[in-house]
């Protein structure tokens, strides 16, 4: 397989996106530094970019350039013809690593992340939050649980894609890295370096920057913005009993495709 401009790093939300940018970007010399978010090209986004701006960045970008997304490679976010029409071929013409996460700890983490900054979901139960209808990527009205399987499945489908589990980032970093590298027909740093999830860029603490200072560095920080500390089989502090029965009504099925117990 040649080697593409675009790659597509597509994931449901919580689902390990940035972990996976970073490990790629941070470890091969073919990848851009910068990685581009291609919900931006829609104006509704909260922040975006212009159709032609964006264009122009991603030509100017040399190597390959990631492009992170999470909508579903049907495009539905994007409203308007020409934007929709570019998402579609990115999405189209481009290799995709999807990373999938365990569903029952994607909820936990998307519960957590919309509580940060929603104010009417400050006392929202987790138990309610996810029995509400997905309000994300302008889908069919469907159940949290229910989308996640619908979002997993459809993305699977998709051609030129290849499969990554979040879990596998956690236990087996470098065959990972290797397996996508693989993939994507690129090369890697001989000493692959790990990426500390839980330190945000713009939160390193000063001992960081001093090492920085004289040539001496930790492990890559993250460029998640705040990404939360649930480690995986976090859902048991969270999942009552028959919370557990009505996510596996709405996604068993998907869960136990991906071999998920």
């Amino acid at each position: 397989m040649t080697q593409s401009k675009t790659i597509v790093i597509a994931t449901h939300r919580r689902s390990g996106t940035h972990w996976t940018i970073d490990a790629l970007r941070n470890n091969s010399p073919d990848i851009n530094p910068k990685f581009m978010t291609l919900e931006q090209t829609e104006p509704s986004h909260h922040q975006p970019i212009l159709l032609a701006k964006f264009q122009s960045e991603l030509e100017s970008l040399s190597g390959c350039v990631i492009l992170k997304v999470h909508d579903l490679p049907s495009a539905v976010y994007w409203q308007g013809k020409h934007e929709r029409e570019f998402a579609l071929a990115m999405i189209e013409n481009s290799p995709t690593i999807y990373v999938h996460r365990d569903g029952r700890d994607v909820m936990v983490s998307l519960y957590h992340y919309m509580k940060s900054f929603r104010e009417d979901f400050s006392d929202l139960s987790f138990s309610d939050f996810i029995r509400m209808d997905n309000e994300l990527d302008g889908e069919p009205v469907m159940s949290r649980p229910a989308y996640w399987a619908h979002h997993v499945e459809t993305w699977l489908k998709h051609p030129n894609t290849i499969s990554i589990a979040y879990e596998s980032l956690e236990t087996d970093y470098e065959a990972t890295i290797k397996k996508m590298a693989n993939f994507l027909n690129i090369k890697l740093n001989n000493t692959l370096q790990t990426v500390d999830l839980y330190r945000p860029k713009q939160n390193q603490p000063i001992t960081t920057r001093l090492l920085k200072k004289i040539g001496l560095r930790r492990g890559k920080v993250s460029t998640a913005v705040a990404p939360r500390k649930g480690k995986s089989g976090d859902w048991r502090n969270h999942f009552s009993e028959d919370d557990l029965g009505f996510f596996m009504i709405k996604a068993g099925d998907m869960m136990r495709q991906l071999g998920y117990k």
